[in-house]
């Protein structure tokens, strides 16, 4: 659909909305809910599937979960209860309905409908009655007219019951939850070993032991292969992931900037030349430690947290892109401020600033934190569970290995021949630089759609525009040409206006409430979305099971699906072979996703775990590529 069309496309939804609520004032009722039974009884750390049956007003249509256009609001269902998940969805097969003010087919729901549903109780609910409303939100629309957004609500009754016992024998407990049968229990499999209420799930890649008809107390089988390395091949390990790292996205407009430095500091003394190394590593080495200091004080507090757990916060994906695109303007020109800013990486106006190269290091290792390279995935799950100085000897030497090219760049002189010679290209390699660095910014605006939804695009779309106007009223009349009051007073306005951009935008921003369970489609492979009750239930069924730990924030993840997942031979044997494709998503903070990871001996993604019947897991390369894929999948499934 053309940008046009979209925008016709709006405002004929938008009028439709306003004649529906002025013709019928607001009364949007076009759908009723109902539930095979009013009320279930399940054991506390169980599950229970339930059936939502819809009934739509006849000559009325809502939208699918997946309307086709973006600008339709899809149908969702929640359940709100405490101690209560909603855990998985299963949406009713939808129809393609033709409307006028579409240019294709759009996916509605029409007549009566079923929604499956599987809800879960979490071990610590206290016993007794539980009201879990469960709400259909949907656009009811006809042949003219489109209601507004509504909600319809049903009240379910779950009777939690104490857990049983854990050394009860399996084979003696009773499935915790009354399933509603039918062909939802079908479908999803309402027998997929689900765990019994005195047998709590067993998280992926752990062993249930020698007897299956008993709860266990697995240990991780990953984990213990991350554990018996030695500490001294994790921090060999961890040495050559951070080396490895410059090579990341994640730091290639960074690293740019750092190239431009030591450039300038070509001309300088070998005593100069030493102490902008020394301050670049200083940068990069404190800010692993204060990385390092806060993950063992919140893990400490209870906090499940593993590497880049900093762009898990929406706040802070903000701050960093309203950051970058300050930087990125003083890139272009907009405003100077001499060493303070735009000598992040190389010096200007007579001479690279020292402060310049320790702030650099600092700006680097914050832009790094979302790529994870080859090696350090083991390096950092050694950390797990391990001492404090552990962790922090660790991230020390990842540390140093990001920052020893350039350290070895400024301590051997021989090496700067091959650095060119200061000269005017600066200028224009510093301008593309700035492009660099709004590429980045887009994609952090992308993150942020990820974990806020549109309206904290907008926030800070709004606090760049706010930001801009300051670099603009600082660069017009700040700048030292001016006298002395107008600069002052540009410099308040600029203030002002950054100030105020970030401080609106910080006290505005909501992260999205955590998905429901769907099918999320790249290509021919639907990814599932995951949940230790789903990979249980799939392997209990003697199928093959794919699982990717990913982030939005995560640009080695993303690279990946790229190249990997979006191979056209990786999708046909994934079909041919009828693997089971699941995906866990971290881009926002989830306990449930880390404790999983922790599983492995891991707190990082990306992460690739294949499993096969009767087989221990396989875990994947943080790189991989197509031919990885397929080796794995030819060596570990048959056929």
């Amino acid at each position: 659909m053309t940008l046009r069309m979209r925008a016709t496309a709006w405002v004929a939804v938008l009028l439709l909305v306003w004649t529906a609520a002025q013709a019928q004032g607001l009364d949007a009722g076009k759908v009723t809910l109902q539930l095979p039974a009013r009320s279930v009884r399940v054991a506390a750390g169980g599950t229970v599937d339930v059936q939502l049956s819809a009934r739509i007003e006849k000559n009325w249509h809502v939208n699918s979960n997946k309307p086709n256009e973006d600008f339709l609001i899809p149908s969702v269902v929640s359940a709100k209860a405490s101690g209560i998940r909603l855990t998985r969805v299963q949406y009713p097969e939808a129809k393609d309905l033709a409307l006028s003010f579409a240019d294709k087919p759009v996916s509605v729901y029409e007549g009566d409908v079923v929604f499956g549903l599987t809800l879960t109780i979490a071990e610590a609910t206290p016993p007794g009655k539980q009201n879990a409303e469960i709400t259909l939100s949907y656009q009811a629309c006809n042949d003219k007219t489109c209601m507004p957004p509504s909600d319809a609500t049903v009240t379910l009754v779950v009777d939690v019951t104490p857990a049983v016992p854990a050394n009860v024998p399996a084979d003696s407990q009773t499935r915790p939850g009354t399933s509603s049968g039918g062909d939802f229990q079908e479908a999803i499999g309402t027998a997929q070993g689900t765990p019994s209420a005195g047998s709590p799930a067993v998280a992926p890649g752990l062993s249930k032991g020698g007897d299956s008809t008993h709860a266990s107390s697995p240990r991780p089988v990953a984990a213990a292969s991350e554990r018996s390395i030695s500490l001294a091949v994790a921090l060999l390990f961890a040495f050559l992931g951070g080396m490895i790292l410059n090579l990341m996205p994640c730091v290639l407009p960074v690293l740019s900037l750092k190239i431009l430095g030591m450039v300038k500091q070509a001309g300088e003394t070998s005593r100069e030349r030493l102490k902008h190394g020394a301050l670049f590593t200083l940068g990069v080495v404190a800010s692993f430690w204060v990385l390092a200091g806060i993950m063992i004080l919140l893990q400490a507090g209870g906090e499940q947290l593993g590497w880049g757990f900093q762009l898990q916060s929406p706040s802070f994906v903000l701050v960093l892109s309203i950051f970058l695109f300050l930087f990125g303007l003083s890139m272009f020109g907009v405003f100077e401020i001499g060493t303070s800013l735009t000598g992040v990486g190389y010096g200007v106006a007579g001479g690279s600033s020292y402060t310049s190269s320790l702030v650099s290091g600092v700006l680097a290792t914050t832009v790094a934190t979302p790529c994870t390279a080859p090696f350090m995935g083991s390096a950092l799950g050694f950390t797990l569970g391990a001492p404090a100085y552990v962790a922090f000897l660790v991230f020390t030497f990842v540390g140093l290995g990001m920052a020893a090219p350039y350290l070895l760049l400024t301590t051997i002189p021989a090496l700067l021949k091959f650095i060119p010679r200061p000269g005017a290209w600066m200028e224009s390699m510093k301008q593309f630089m700035g492009f660099l660095l709004m590429a980045t910014v887009l994609w952090l605006i992308w993150v942020l759609s990820l974990q806020t939804g549109a309206d904290g695009v907008v926030i800070l779309l709004a606090a760049l525009l706010f930001v801009a106007l300051g670099g603009w009223v600082f660069g017009r009349w700040g700048n030292i040409a001016k006298e002395k009051p107008t600069r002052r007073i540009a410099q308040v306005i600029a203030l002002v206006a950054i100030a105020g951009g970030l401080f609106f935008s910080l006290t505005n921003i909501k992260a999205k409430g955590p998905e429901t369970a769907g099918v999320h489609r790249q290509g021919s492979i639907e990814w599932l979305t995951y949940t230790p009750e789903l990979v249980e239930g799939l392997k209990a069924e003697g199928r093959t099971v794919f699982l990717d730990f990913t982030a939005a924030w995560c640009l080695s993840c993303q690279v990946n699906e790229k190249v990997a997942f979006s191979s056209e031979e990786v999708q046909n044997e994934f079909a041919r072979r009828g693997i089971a494709t699941v995906r866990a998503d971290w881009t926002t903070h989830d306990e449930t996703i880390t404790k999983a990871l922790a599983t492995f001996g891991r707190n990082s993604v990306p992460l690739y775990v294949l499993y096969a019947p009767g087989k221990d897991p396989v875990l994947l390369p943080e790189i991989i590529t197509p031919g990885i894929v397929l080796e794995a999948l030819r060596n570990t499934t048959p056929g």
